[in-house]
């Protein structure tokens, strides 16, 4: 696989997360995708010089908050962030993102854990987003009987997934 292959695929893994990450720190949703579109450029632009024994999410937030940075570095008489605060806010962001990326990862380790039919019907009324009506007609059950199983899935999963974290089995 090419370098340029390598970071189409690291950045279209990623790529929302960056985005959301922009969105916390500018409030304007225009200017945000500017600078992720600036931050991706410079990205395909320096990705050569990217060392692949680090995180390729660490090192594009490196980019996207300079790029940041000078958004508000630019802003003439409007609100804007002081580097110091903006470097605290990204600090946050930070660790909060560790802990829900260790959670999804929690999750995704619960959900195969659970049984076939359960996990069916999660997948059934949360990805397919099909309402509990619908799945309860197509299943010939009563809908009161599921809203009940999909609260104790959830109450099993919130309890498995406490486990993983910590116990440390999440990576």
């Amino acid at each position: 696989m090419s370098k340029k292959d390598e970071f189409v695929g690291y950045f279209i893994k990623y790529q929302q997360h960056l985005f959301n990450f922009i969105l916390t720190l500018v409030p304007n949703y225009s200017d945000a995708e500017d600078i992720l579109q600036k931050s991706a450029s410079i990205m395909w632009d320096k990705f050569d010089t990217f060392d692949s024994s680090t995180l390729f999410l660490t090192w594009a937030r490196k980019i996207v908050r300079f790029n940041i940075s000078n958004y508000y570095r630019t802003k003439k008489n409007e609100y804007r962030l002081d580097d110091d605060l903006l470097e605290r806010l990204c600090s946050v962001h930070q660790e909060a993102s560790v802990y829900f990326e260790e959670q999804r990862a929690a999750l995704k380790i619960c959900m195969s854990k659970l049984d076939r039919t359960d996990r069916h019907l999660l997948e059934l009324r949360y990805y397919q987003r099909v309402s509990v009506q619908d799945i309860a007609r197509k299943l010939n059950k009563p809908a009161h009987l599921l809203y009940r199983r999909i609260s104790m899935i959830f109450v099993s999963l919130q309890r498995c997934i406490t486990r993983a974290m910590m116990s440390g089995d999440v990576v």
